[in-house]
């Protein structure tokens, strides 16, 4: 297995009284990669130039007019994006709410660590593999053939990159910001963190070379970046295992995500609540078995115009969920009405976002 290292990038900071992008280590160690004739792979699991445009005046940020997120800004080409509904508009000059001259871009995506790379290291063949970059036919195909070819000295891309590729020459995996995801309101979070980092370290070392990986990150002492940097499987597991007892989530429990969908917020809100109500009245005689929790909003309210409210129904008695679960499905009844109400059931969620 490749030798991992964790680069606290609070420290990082603190030198350079900025927040950097690249630490030395990561500089030092692409610079030595370029040097020799091998190549790197850097991951960033987030496309785009800037996660998002503000105004230091106001603090406002622009926002999708369908969804409940910001917008993605793009810089090739120059375009505000959302990843949800794929609306697109053009960066404005000014602050749509106060008239501020100067919008400030937050975040960091593939397009700017490009950019840098490209600034940073000048001789180097840098290739950039995400949803932007492959839409054509056959681009990817192209890209990792260039990448065989020995072609490119540098591969940066998002989650595609994360697995599946043997090139015997990449002795040097970077991961830019392993933060990304890592707190994201899904219990699930912690467990894709871990998965990424695990399968992106094994695209090193993979040729009589060997490989080393450095993960650059801000919480140096979460779990799932320790048990990745170690490849201990079991000890993230174990820590993973007790963090779903209290309060319970899967494996420990078995578990339907049911989302009410609707064109009003209120309409959306009062149905999410009756059928949770109603739920529970069925339910009462097994209240020790199974638990309905919620209604709430979900953790992206609004998706492509739709305002969305979610309930949990947990339970270890499998039959009984599904009782619950088809009750549910049968018995509410949906207004069918200008609201456009739906209700989607999600037995064992991959995820509740």
């Amino acid at each position: 297995m490749p030798r991992v290292r964790i680069v606290d990038m609070r420290q990082a900071a603190r030198k350079d009284k900025g927040t950097p992008i690249f630490s030395p280590q990561l500089k030092e160690a692409i610079t030595q990669r370029l040097e020799r004739g091998e190549q790197t792979i850097l991951f960033l699991n987030r496309r785009g130039y800037s996660t998002s445009l503000q105004c230091p005046k106001c603090g406002h940020v622009c926002g999708c007019p369908n969804c409940s997120i910001s917008l993605t800004y793009h810089r090739t080409p120059e375009r505000l994006v959302c990843h949800y509904c794929q609306h697109k508009e053009e960066p404005t000059p000014r602050c749509a709410r106060c008239g501020g001259d100067t919008l400030r871009r937050r975040g960091l995506g593939t397009q700017q660590v490009e950019r840098l790379l490209c600034d940073r290291f000048p001789s180097a063949r840098v290739a950039r593999m995400d949803v932007d970059t492959t839409t054509g036919k056959w681009a990817h195909a192209d890209i990792l053939d260039r990448v065989g070819r020995g072609d490119v000295d540098m591969l940066l891309g998002t989650q595609m990159i994360a697995k599946g590729l043997d090139f015997p020459n990449v002795t040097l995996v970077g991961v830019i910001d392993a933060d990304v995801g890592i707190n994201l309101p899904d219990f699930r979070s912690s467990e894709r963190c871990f998965q990424l980092l695990s399968q992106v370290a094994g695209r090193a070392g993979r040729g009589p070379k060997g490989g080393r990986v450095l993960i650059q990150t801000r919480v140096p002492s979460h779990h799932a970046v320790v048990c990745a940097v170690a490849h201990d499987y079991s000890k993230f597991v174990a820590e993973e295992l007790d963090g779903r007892r209290e309060p319970v989530y899967p494996p420990m429990t078995r578990l339907a995500n049911v989302v009410f969908s609707g064109l009003r917020e209120n309409e959306t809100q009062r149905l999410a609540a009756r059928a949770a109500e109603r739920l529970r009245r069925a339910l009462a005689p097994h209240a020790g078995e199974i638990s309905v929790v919620g209604p709430a909003p979900c953790p992206i309210e609004r998706v492509k115009t739709r305002w969305r409210w979610h309930l949990l129904i947990k339970s270890t008695n499998t039959a009984l969920l599904t009782r619950a679960c088809r009750f549910l499905v049968e018995r509410l009844d949906v207004p069918k009405d200008k609201s456009q109400l739906r209700v989607a059931l999600d037995r064992d969620p991959v995820s509740l976002l």
